[in-house]
């Protein structure tokens, strides 16, 4: 890389730091480190779910799949029009009736405190293995590009990450996301752009080649196997929409890292609209990727190195961004680190508002809520072991079955929790507690060690196994104590028909 290179990068540092530094001086009450004084608009929402949810994974792990294997991962795109109907319909009213900090205050309400505290302590584990994740892929690409030590920069990186997050709480989260949104489409459309302007027919030519390579697959030329419902088949349509279906139900339904962008709002119809605009800056963001993922095909037959790089598509990015002209190096490799930011202040201060709301105000003996000064050493705590655990997730796979295994497939057993607690009479706090556990245990099995299923089917498997084992304790239960009370599932149906009047008038207002 070039000078102005390492400068555009630094600028952009020094900007979200100082984002985190403005907000420093604009925290009120403790709750306002979490929750934004509850005053966000829908603009900030949108894109700070967006890019909370688009992570650094995304940014090599898409391009790189369409490189390896053409366009067999866009399959999944229009499921994120798919999963709004549920989580604006159902589970956004159901959060904002309860006017909570926690997801995983509503299943307190619904069964017990243990129920609760379980499933925040699985948020918290999930969420460390996620931010670890997506903390070492760029470290990864860094190293490649500067020739500097991996583990050197997953620790800087971690460091100016959960500086500027402690600094400035969700509000710094929020609007840094946005700042860093444009930063990341920004890189996107330069690297484009630049790679256009190298080969033959511009974008026209990048197609070209891309289309002879058998990029343009499983739509041309057709692939039949796409329709097939053989479950080891590595992407089918059907693998795609159903696992991706469920995976973004974990992601928009009960990670504490998303949800808490619909709490911070200040009307639910706020959160809603921001939900739209979350799903259409991600297609935009994906679509933008499956073209760099093209640009990078054509690079590589246009150079005559297709095929010198193994089966490597991160060995062929690395080539790809040190053939751009000085200054389109920079953006990119500040696109990476703003998508990795974004992923990584959203996890700290979710894991320390989870920790905070479910386990240090909630079995505090003097019964006094932590302050901000108790919140921002939380955040470095928190910080601190994302950064250590990033330094162990190479030994995990490729980057694309770390996402599917891991991050998408760890999320199903709180899914299956939130399922039956809204859904069934027959679910107890004793089958939630015991099933929860197992359900745990399972999809940890699964994903780690469960090798002939398609990738997108790992968080299917692991739901429909947490579901069997939480109902079937519940039925063992109630059997021993002669039968389900309706009460608390009665509870939250009447909760959600009372929002959805107050949503009513909000719209008229």
């Amino acid at each position: 890389m070039q000078p102005v290179d390492y400068i555009i990068i630094c600028l952009y540092l020094a900007g979200v730091l100082t984002v985190g530094a403005v907000f420093r001086k604009k925290q009120g009450r403790p709750d306002d480190f979490f929750l934004a004084g509850r005053s966000m608009h829908w603009f900030p929402i949108g894109l700070s779910i967006m890019v909370t949810a688009f992570s650094a994974i995304n940014y090599t792990a898409f391009s790189g799949e369409v490189f390896s294997h053409g366009l067999y991962v866009a399959l999944s795109l229009p499921v994120f029009i798919l999963v709004a109907f549920p989580v604006i319909r159902v589970v956004m009213p159901l959060y904002h009736r309860l006017g909570v900090c926690s997801a995983y205050e509503y299943l307190e309400k619904r069964f017990d405190v243990r129920v609760r505290a379980l499933a925040s302590g699985l948020f918290i584990l999930w969420r460390v293995f996620w931010m670890a994740t997506a903390l070492y892929v760029p470290a990864k690409v860094l190293a490649l590009l500067t020739g500097l030590n991996v583990n050197g920069l997953i620790l800087l990186s971690g460091a100016v990450v959960t500086a500027y997050t402690a600094a400035g709480g969700l509000k710094a989260v929020m609007w840094t996301d946005v700042f860093q949104f444009f930063v990341l489409a920004g890189g996107l459309l330069a690297g484009i752009a630049m790679a256009a302007a190298q080969v033959p027919d511009g974008v026209a030519g990048i197609f070209r080649t891309g289309a002879a390579g058998g990029l343009l697959k499983p739509f041309y030329p057709f692939d039949p196997e796409v329709l097939s419902w053989d479950p080891r088949i590595r992407i089918t349509l059907w693998s795609s929409w159903i696992g991706t279906f469920v995976a973004f139900m974990s992601r928009y339904s009960v990670d504490q890292v998303v949800v808490q962008r619909y709490f911070s709002a200040r009307t639910l119809r706020n959160a809603q609209v921001g939900f739209h605009l979350n799903y259409m800056a991600a297609i935009f963001s994906l679509l933008l990727l499956a073209v760099m993922g093209f640009a990078m095909y054509a690079h590589a037959v246009h150079s005559g190195i297709l095929g010198t790089r193994g089966d490597q598509p991160i060995a062929y990015f690395v080539h790809f961004i040190r053939s751009l002209p000085p200054g389109a190096t920079g953006l990119i490799v500040a696109g990476l680190m703003a998508a990795t930011m974004s992923s990584l202040d959203s996890g700290i201060n979710s894991c320390c508002a989870a920790f905070v709301t479910d386990f240090y105000n909630r079995f505090s003996r003097n019964g006094a809520p932590a302050d901000i000064r108790l919140n921002r050493r939380l955040t470095m705590v928190f910080g601190t072991i994302a950064t250590l655990a990033a330094l162990s997730v190479g030994r995990l796979g490729s980057i694309f079955e770390i996402a599917n295994k891991i991050i998408n497939g760890l999320g199903s057993p709180l899914l299956a929790i939130f399922i039956l607690g809204v859904f069934s009479k027959t679910a107890n706090s004793r089958g939630m507690l015991a099933g929860g556990l197992m359900g745990a245990a399972w999809s940890a099995y699964v994903s780690f060690f469960v090798k002939d299923i398609a990738l997108h089917y790992y968080a299917v498997v692991n739901l429909i196994g947490t579901l069997a084992v939480c109902y079937g304790a519940s039925l063992l239960e109630n059997q021993l104590q002669g039968g389900p009370s309706p009460r608390q599932l009665s509870w939250t149906w009447r909760a959600l028909r009372q929002t959805e009047i107050v949503a009513n008038r909000e719209d008229k207002i």
